[in-house]
């Protein structure tokens, strides 16, 4: 698979979020400012990142050769526990004043579905070391611009008059089912079309 199929595949057409339904619980209940969002965004995105590139690692040099494929799981829970550790303390060390302002807590990002979703995804793709951390990327960013349709989505219906039935989670989800309806143009024969096979 060429770098630009990755990309797309990765942030349009398999959307963690939108085609998956992984990682819905931070769209639903999108937050409401932008400096939390693209916080929540971009942590997610390098911590997406960087445990496809472990779980390269952990797969290719350690569970493949020694035959412990039903360790796969568990080996990569800890290892993305471990990479939220580090990349919270590395955050607090540049810059805490940011990262208590910002009103999330990595260790927060690290327990979302949608970051072992993708490690378990790329893992499965069976791409190199570089494809696992672009796509990684891709599906970080993926899961940035659902996080940020799903909250102006919210801002907007904020304004309006909803039925008292629907208010909350059930608009939420019904908003989700929306945009994973229009993100359904985005499939395989438009990326085919778009890498000309």
């Amino acid at each position: 698979m060429s770098w630009l199929g990755i990309i797309v595949t990765f942030a349009l057409v398999d959307n963690v979020v939108l085609a998956r339904l992984l990682g819905l619980c931070p769209c639903a209940g999108a937050p409401r400012t932008f400096r939390v969002i693209l916080g929540v965004g971009i942590c997610t995105t390098v911590l997406m990142a960087m445990s496809s590139l472990a779980a390269w690692a952990l797969e290719t040099l350690f569970l493949d050769p020694r035959d412990l494929g039903f360790l796969r799981i568990p080996c990569f829970v800890l290892a993305l526990a471990l990479l939220a550790l580090l990349l919270e303390s590395m955050a607090l060390r540049i810059s805490p004043a940011l990262l208590r302002a910002a009103g999330f807590s990595v260790r927060g990002v690290a327990v979302n579905c949608a970051t072992l979703g993708v490690v378990l995804l790329v893992t499965l793709e069976r791409l190199s070391a570089l494809e696992s951390l672009l796509a990684g990327l891709s599906a970080g960013c993926g899961f940035l611009l659902a996080l940020t349709l799903m909250s102006a989505i919210r801002e907007r219906l904020d304004a309006e008059r909803v039925p008292r039935s629907l208010r909350g989670l059930p608009l939420s989800l019904v908003s989700a089912g929306l945009v994973a309806l229009a993100f359904s143009a985005f499939d395989r024969v438009f990326l085919a079309n778009l890498l000309g096979r």
